[in-house]
């Protein structure tokens, strides 16, 4: 008697979807975790996005961050619904942006992510004659516009002048360090002076080429390294904030969260 075929036909499993959704958090996640590093710029930031975005067209149909050249801007091409409620962070930033646009465009300014803390680097070509401290009158009235941007904000600035590793040319010039601090105290003097900026926000650093960016080993490199930071410290002005609170008893506010502070055993009045 012949046996009864029982074998029965099971489709193959198409492991490909499974593997490409693989590769894609795997390299997702690294990104990630590039972004979470301590610093970076903005340009180069720009560029990854803009790599990972086109490599996998993810994160379409709302506004979608695109990099380019000049930093971070809005691709038209992926607005979505236009009453969606955008959210900016630190809304002083994208004014500042938006000012410095051309110098960015142009390699004079870079603005670099340093965790709570905001650094406007500009070139000291663009904003001082070679081996000088006086302001050039362009640059006077990009900085007046930069204190007018900051004015109403209480962010302190510190303003930072950096050389490269050469030693000036200038007479009356002694050293890199006191051009870098002289430099910074320009700067300062302005905001102050013209620009309306409260004093007590402002601490002026000069740290001649002992800070680089990048090794002096190029014209390019020593250009770079040749510049004025203008480090906004975002975290510290929040910190401000909190130890600046008014509480209605035990109930206070702050930014937008409510929160109830505590009462101790037997419900005696706790002094903050």
């Amino acid at each position: 008697m012949a046996r009864r075929n029982t074998d029965k036909w099971v489709k193959p499993v198409d492991n490909t979807m499974v593997l490409f959704t693989s590769m894609t958090l795997i390299i997702l996640t690294f990104f990630i975790m590039l972004t979470a590093k301590a610093n970076f710029d903005e340009t180069k930031y720009g560029k990854v996005v803009e790599s990972v975005y086109d490599t996998f067209g993810i994160l379409t149909g709302g506004l979608s961050v695109i990099g380019s050249d000049s930093g971070l801007v809005l691709s038209e091409s992926s607005l979505g619904d236009p009453s969606a409620v955008v959210t900016v962070r630190d809304p002083e930033m994208a004014r500042i942006r938006a000012l410095l646009a051309p110098e960015i465009l142009d390699g004079g300014a870079r603005i670099i992510h340093n965790r709570g803390q905001r650094v406007v680097s500009l070139s000291a070509d663009v904003v001082f004659a070679p081996d000088s401290s006086e302001i050039s009158p362009n640059a006077r009235e990009t900085l007046l516009a930069f204190c007018r941007v900051m004015r109403d904000s209480d962010v302190p600035i510190n303003v930072e002048g950096h050389t490269d590793n050469l030693p000036p040319t200038t007479q009356g010039v002694d050293d890199n360090w006191d051009l870098s601090m002289d430099r910074a105290l320009s700067v300062t003097n302005l905001f102050i002076n013209e620009g309306g900026l409260s004093p007590t926000r402002l601490v002026a650093y000069g740290y001649a080429g002992y800070k680089p960016m990048v090794a002096n080993k190029s014209p390019a490199n020593r250009a770079r390294n040749n510049r004025i930071d203008l480090v906004l410290d975002f975290e510290a002005s929040k910190v401000g904030a909190l130890k600046g609170l008014t509480t209605d008893g035990h109930l206070f506010d702050f930014e937008g969260f409510e929160f109830v502070l505590p009462t101790a055993p037997g419900g005696e009045e706790v002094v903050y």
